[in-house]
């Protein structure tokens, strides 16, 4: 297996920790599945991360950097590092990689093990916390957060993302189904996320709960980890953080989300699936609270999760109401006087 497969590792950079950077390169290279090619995609660093990026790789002809000169965020750029990656078809599977990241030295030897002993599309593992000194915060991430990736379904996992892009390992064959990613004006959807929707739409995902990642947690950290997260007293205590503001964006990225994945999947999906964050429905969020209970009851831990969007969804749809009341009333002759005067 070793001589036939060949890894395609998307690295995504962005005026990197250059102490981060050389750690997360060198993990790479002491890899003991030593089949990969690892393309370096620059989101518009500045010049001098650039020629530093490349000092670090240049004696490494399995680093490939491609520099650009547009910043499309994170999401979009792990999408553009997918494009290099499909134009090598030596390669079979296909890893995310972070910029501050250490990977253990057996990671892409046994999630390909696994996903191909498994016949799945994507595999995943546990990641162990670090700090900036290379610390264990906690040996493992999905303990630390509440994860039971075990428990996923589709609609759960619409829910609440519980796979880490720098943790997975997928075939190629996913590919024709995650490419082109939905388009968003702001990023609230995550490549992982959207990754492993397809995958487990369309196949079977494999959970490793084994750390094969040291995820480093800082202050620069574009997505990071929250302890208990989906909880409903963590949701509380993150509002609190938030001085209380009420903005509804969550409701509508999960919105968007479940909207493009009904869109790319509807053949798959059938006449019969139901949206559970479906906008032109007026239930008052009865799907969100369907799947708040079902989270519960599997153990799935993403009812905090579900309460916050239900209670946006909630006060959309009775937005929605008083419009329609208002409008309604607009028709009859003098209403709009009467309105007025009150």
């Amino acid at each position: 297996m070793q001589g036939q497969e060949k890894i395609g590792i998307v690295l995504a950079t962005y005026n990197p920790n250059l102490g981060y950077f050389q750690k997360q390169i060198q993990s790479i290279q002491n890899q003991t599945w030593q089949n990969w090619v690892c393309h370096i995609v620059d989101d518009c660093s500045q010049p001098e991360y650039q020629s530093a990026i490349q000092k670090i790789v240049e004696n490494d002809s399995r680093f490939i950097y491609h520099f650009h000169c547009d910043n499309l965020k994170h999401y979009h750029n792990f999408e553009r590092g997918l494009q290099y990656c499909i134009q090598d078809s030596t390669i079979t599977a296909i890893s995310f990689s972070d910029q501050d990241d250490i990977w253990i030295a057996d990671k892409l030897k046994v999630l390909l093990k696994k996903l191909r002993s498994e016949q799945a599309l994507l595999v995943h593992s546990d990641l162990e916390l670090i700090n900036s000194k290379d610390e264990t915060i906690n040996s493992s991430t999905w303990n630390f957060e509440g994860r039971n990736p075990e428990k996923s379904t589709v609609e759960l996992l619409l829910l609440r993302n519980v796979v880490t892009g720098c943790s997975l390992l997928f075939c190629t064959s996913l590919i024709p189904y995650i490419l082109p990613f939905p388009q968003q004006k702001e990023i609230g959807l995550h490549h992982d996320w959207w990754v492993a929707l397809a995958a487990i739409q369309i196949g079977k995902i494999i959970h490793i709960r084994q750390p094969l990642v040291r995820y480093r947690l800082h202050n620069a950290n574009t997505v990071g980890a929250m302890q208990d997260a989906g909880k409903f007293y963590s949701e509380i205590m993150l509002w609190i953080s938030k001085k209380y503001r009420i903005t509804g964006k969550s409701y509508f990225t999960h919105y968007n989300l479940s909207k493009a994945f009904y869109a790319r999947f509807q053949q798959q999906l059938g006449a019969n699936w139901s949206n559970p964050f479906d906008e032109q429905k007026l239930d008052f969020g009865l799907g969100i609270l369907k799947l708040c209970y079902q989270s519960l009851k599997t153990g799935y831990r993403a009812e905090g999760i579900a309460l916050r969007i239900w209670f946006f969804k909630f006060l959309f749809d009775i937005n929605k109401i008083k419009n329609y009341m208002l409008n309604l009333l607009l028709i009859f002759p003098g209403a709009k006087n009467n309105i007025q005067n009150k």
